[in-house]
Parts: C-alpha cells; structure tokens; sequence
C-alpha cells in the first residue's frame, strides 16, 4: 500500500469547547437502526436481496474489528467545522496497509455478491454494491462490466445504471466518456434529482455561493454561471473531458452507495457526513484505535445562548473557511453588486442581562470556568480513522477569481490558496508543481499569437520523463472556449505557440509525465487588459538566445526563446518587441532598454535617464546595462518590430528587471518590463 498523507474528518464527540482527536472520523458502534439492518437470524432461507445484504453487513462488521490501530493524534483547529465533524488537512500522515484478513473477506463478499447476482439480475442493491466493493479494490474494469451489466430497477430509474457506468468510467480515468455518461444519466433523471446532482453549492466559497444562490435550479443564467466554473476548475485545460465535473458526479454515486448500505464507520449516513463526502472524497484507507469508554463534555456557562447538546450554534468555524470575507484576499474591492457577507458573531456581544431584566449587575463579571461533565459512550470504544485520496489540492477557484479568471495572477490559481472550501486529488496529478517558463503575447489584427517556451531539466518531478506537453489560452468571456497546441512525447525543451482572439487571455500551460502521475503547469492572465488603448500599443518582451542576426518577426523569434527567464551573464541577451499602430510612412521613436537590479526601485522616477541615475547609485557593484536610441518606425506597416542584443557580462549574479520604455510624438510613453535572473559570469 502506497504511502498516504491525510485529509481527515472528525466527527466531535465533545461539545464545541473540547479539542478534537487529530486524525480520526469517529463512528459509534456497528449497531443500526435503519432499514439496513442485519436480521437477528442468518437469513440462508430468505430471499436473495436479503441474504446479499446480510453479507455485506457481515463484512462491514469484520472490517470493524479487524482495522489496524493507530494512535490519537490532536489537531490544534479545525481547517473547517462541517456541522459537528471538525476536517483539517495535514500531509505526512500515513495508516498500515490493510489487513490479507479484511482483503480476503472483501473477496468473499465480491464472490457472494457475483452469485446472488445470477440469481435476481434485476436488483440494483446487488449491481451497486459490487460495483463499490470492486473499486475499493481499485479493480476498474471489473467494475466498469458490472456497471455495464447493469438492468435498473424496473421503477423508471434507469439512469441510476448510467450513474455507475459513469462511476467506473471516471475511477479508470476515461474522463471524456465519463462526462458524457454522466450528461446521459442527467438528462433521463426527474427534475428533483437533476437539481440535486447539479447542486454544486457545497464546493464553492462564500463569494461564488452568493453568485450561484442568486439564480435557482433551472436557469438558464444558473446553468451558464455552472458551466464556467466547471470548466475554469479543470486541473488541465488541454485534457479531453472535465474531470473535476465528473468527480463530483462520482462523489454524488458514492454518497448514494453508502446511503444505500452501511460503510465502515457503521453509523449510518447523516448530513455531515455527506457533505464531508461531497467536499473532500470518501475514505481510501481505514484504521482504528481504542479510546476510553468516557467522553468530557465542557459545558459552556458564559454564553447567553442555551445550547443543547450536539448543537453548533455560534460554532461558524474557526480554520481557513471560517473568514468572514470569504475568498476575498486583503486589498481586493468587493463589487457593488456583491451580497453583503455579514455574519452574526459566535458569542453574543455586550453586558450580561443582570437581575432577571432589572438593572443592570454592578459587581464584576469574572468568567467563569466551564463544567465538566463525564458521560458513558455508547459504542464500543473504536474510533474508525479514514483518509481520502492524496495529495489534494483546491477543488474550485476562488470567487473573486471565477469573476476575472484573466486578470489572475499565478498566486491566485495556487492549488492550495486558502481558504480551502472542498478538495480534489487527480489520480494523474500525484505531484503539481510550477512548469519553468517564459510567455509573451503579440498581435496579429484581431488574433493574438501566444509564445510560451518551458524548461524541465531541475525540476524532479518531470525531469526526465516521457513528457507530453500543451498550451491552452482561453478568451475572457461567459462561455470559455478554449484554443490549445498539444505536443505528445515532448522535449525537456521546446516552444509552443497558439493562436486565438486578441483580447485578454487565461493561459495554462501544461506538462504531463503520466509514468509519474505527475505535472507541471503554469496558468495566469496575459494579453492586454481591457480598458481604453492609445493609437500607438506596445507588446510583450520576449526573451531570446542572440546568435547574432536579428529576428524579424515574431515568427523567426520564437524558435530561439530562452527557456526559462535566467541566462548567464557571459552569454548576449537577445529582447524582441512588436510596437503597434505606428504611421507607415514613418515617425520618430524614442527607444530606451535598461537592464537594472530588481531592487533598485526605480520605477517610481519618471524618466529613463532618472532611474538610471537611481539604479547607478543604489548598485555601485554592478553597472547596469541600458541602450537608448532614436529609431523610425517602419514604413508600410502599422506594425514595426525590433530586436537589439545586450551584452551583460558587467553583471553580477542576482535578479534583474529589463525596463524598455518607446517614446512617439503626441502618444503617451509606452513601459514594459520583464523580470530576469542573471546567474553570474
């Protein structure tokens, strides 16, 4: 079994003021009170649902009290409270492999399954459950051909058979056809059902679920709102199919699985559970261990609010999704038309009401220290421990990044940005991390032509590898559409470049090493913002390996661009830039280039010649480098290119930032600039 880190519920068996045990999802005792329960007598004389039942309670039973135990481990805070279960994420967990007892009992009950299977064909239980035991067993296709076997129950519920079909699909990582199956089974499901797995609300952080409960089931505004956010939370944009969409799916067909017979927390299947299961996955792994027979519950005798036990009043949840602005990070502007985040405090606020509503107590109010009040549990003192699959990264974007997916930056689609409302874990991603690389962005009339060189040598998780690679730029807009160049057994080191609508762009891009379940990618807005332009526009700097003649056009250019955005100051450093709009029968340009420490400060001098001045004074140990010319724009075009070569050998190792700075009469000045990392002589 392979090592695991944890992402871990708790379901709190003390009042809100007692810490929960790190590490564990506490069940009580495999007693049940629902439908679901074992018959006193074996039922070898009953039906056939009812023995298949009988067996999959008896194996839930010996998993029980044949887990491997563990330790309590405590956690300090809940990352989030979901009703009176308290989740935090920790990685560096890792629980025994399973039992060969519980594997082989799992076997048995699959072959009991399979037998009670010939005999009613047409019982859904018996299908459903073969196909959970199946996966649990990570046997895919075994359980894609029970899915597929699959006759419904006769009631109109066909699409249930859909849902399983769906299940395997997305477990064996056929994720397009997966989705469509899914959509299938949608489509043949009544309106109640289609709003409830269309439901996505629990996903979502307190921006976008104020967005997505401003519009209800079955608008077409709703359905379009949906339809953005599942495609911008795809891991990989040039991957067939929306996994993300599909694991939600997948998670709705569990939820019913266990719903449908109990699982290995033998408590039945609550609310809190669900969403926990909805959120973060269901359990891979299972452990136990022993704990007293006694819980303490601390009474809390300084609120106001009476509260009875179990109850969550004032407990809104202290960890990273407990933020009463939401996903809103500091500095961000709420819109006007943002619904007012407001929350009511934990613990009523202002004096203690004094003397039955007479005046108000004098005397001082000193807190006073919660009871403590011992009560007898009523299992049979295992707590079950379950991790899900790992390592987990963000499921949805942040609201304030679903509303402006293209003025992103790279911080705002970190996979692990807090706060952290429901988790994914790609069975292909075992290892996200940044793809080294350098992009820029040109115009060619009403298209954008998108450069985007990489590097993947250093980088242990790729390096190496049989590498397949893509880039993907979508338009902002309502509906993504996305435009992508793949390349499939890809180079340690190559350049891609994409056409598609000039406007602003979301870019991701992408590196794949699927013997290493790993990936590399890069994703942030490029392109111009949008807002009023001047006649005369400026484009990206491209970085490229100077050879001596200069590239022409952006075409010539590309081919030659520097990998990663470091170069050694013994080499020349090659900047193409592309000016727009320009007369074509020539004017004046003032063209200025300075290679100046990232440090210096500079920026906020108006004037090229001043932040040179400032660079030189701040950095006596290394000389900057800059050019400053009169150029003419080119004749017969709108468009006039430009490439210079830099000699940086007075450099020292350190980070850079290139300012280039076009001056045309009557235009305001054009900036750009471009961090570089010289790596010394």
């Amino acid at each position: 079994m392979r090592a695991l880190t944890s992402s871990i519920v708790c379901t709190a068996l003390l009042l809100a003021a007692a810490a929960p045990l790190r590490g564990q999802i506490v069940r009580n005792a495999p007693t049940r009170t629902d439908s679901a329960a074992a018959p006193a007598v074996r039922p070898e004389s009953q039906a056939t649902p009812d023995r298949a039942r009988y067996a999959q309670i008896e194996f839930e039973a010996f998993r029980h009290t044949h887990l491997p135990h563990v330790t309590s481990r405590r956690a300090p805070s809940c990352d989030e409270r979901v009703g009176a279960k308290c989740y935090w994420y920790a990685e560096g967990h890792e629980l025994p492999a399973e039992p060969r007892e519980i594997t082989q009992q799992r076997q048995k009950l699959l072959w009991d399954l399979e037998a009670f299977a010939k005999s009613a064909p047409e019982n859904f239980w018996i299908t459903e459950q073969r196909v959970r035991y199946l996966a649990e067993s990570e046997r895919y296709d075994e359980a894609l051909a029970v899915a597929r076997a699959c006759r419904g129950d006769g009631a109109g519920n066909g699409w249930r058979c859909e849902t399983l079909v769906g299940f395997a699909l997305h477990l064996s990582g056929a994720y397009l056809e997966a989705e469509r199956t899914y959509d299938s089974a949608l489509a043949h499901m009544g309106p109640m059902e289609k709003c409830a797995w269309r439901d996505m609300s629990l996903l979502l952080d307190d921006v976008a679920r104020a967005q997505y409960r401003a519009t209800r089931c079955g608008d077409p505004a709703r359905d379009e709102w949906a339809a953005r956010t599942w495609s911008l939370a795809r891991t990989l944009y040039a991957m067939p199919g929306n996994d993300s969409r599909t694991e939600y799916f997948a998670r709705m067909t569990m939820a019913q699985m266990i719903a449908d017979a109990p699982g290995a927390f033998q408590k039945g299947f609550n609310e809190d559970e669900r969403e926990t299961l909805l959120r973060f996955g269901w359990p891979r792994s299972w452990a136990a261990e022993f704990v007293l027979p006694f819980t303490v519950a601390l009474a809390d005798t300084n609120s106001i609010i009476p509260k009875s036990p179990g109850s969550t009043i004032g407990v809104k949840g202290k960890g990273k999704g407990g933020t009463p602005m939401g996903s809103y990070p500091p500095g961000v502007k709420i819109p006007a038309n943002m619904p007012p985040l407001t929350r009511p405090p934990d613990i009523p606020k202002g004096p203690l009401p004094g003397n039955a509503g007479g005046a108000p107590d004098s005397r001082p109010q000193l807190p006073r220290l919660p009871g403590v009040e011992l009560k007898p549990r009523d299992d049979d003192g295992i707590s079950i421990v379950g991790m899900e699959a790992v390592p987990a990264y963000r499921y949805i974007p942040a609201g304030y990044v679903l509303n402006d997916p293209v003025r992103a930056d790279s911080t705002a689609w970190w996979q692990q940005l807090p706060p952290v409302f429901a988790r994914y874990a790609p069975a292909y991603a075992k290892s996200l991390v940044s793809l080294e690389h350098q992009q820029a962005v040109f115009k060619r009339g009403d298209s954008a032509i998108v450069v985007m060189a990489y590097e993947t040598r250093g980088n242990p998780a790729v390096a190496g590898a049989k590498l397949n690679a893509a880039l993907t730029v979508t338009p902002g807009g309502p509906t993504p559409h996305d435009y992508s160049a793949r390349l499939p057994n890809a180079p340690a080191s190559t350049v891609l470049t994409v056409r598609a609508p000039w406007g602003p762009l979301l870019m991701s891009a992408e590196l794949t090493a699927p013997e290493r379940n790993a990936v590399a990618r890069a994703r942030y807005g490029v392109g111009p913002l949008p807002g009023p332009t001047a006649r005369v526009t400026l484009s990206d700097i491209l970085f490229y390996r100077s050879t001596g003649a200069f590239p022409a056009t952006v075409e010539e250019a590309a081919p030659l661009a520097l990998a990663t955005e470091r170069i050694h100051a013994k080499e020349k450093l090659g900047v193409y830039w592309e000016t727009y709009g320009t007369d074509p029968t020539g004017e004046s340009m003032h063209v200025s280039v300075i290679v100046m420490r990232e440090n210096a400060n500079g920026n906020d001098e108006p004037g090229f010649f001043s932040r040179l001045g400032k660079a030189i004074g701040r950095n006596r140990d290394a000389t900057p480098v800059s050019i400053s010319v009169d150029d003419l724009s080119a004749r017969g075009l709108r468009t006039s290119t430009r490439a210079l070569s830099l000699d940086i050998s007075t450099l020292t190792k350190g980070e850079y930032v290139v300012q280039l700075e076009i001056t045309v009469a009557g235009q305001p000045t054009l900036h750009t600039e471009r961090r570089i990392e010289v790596l010394g002589p």
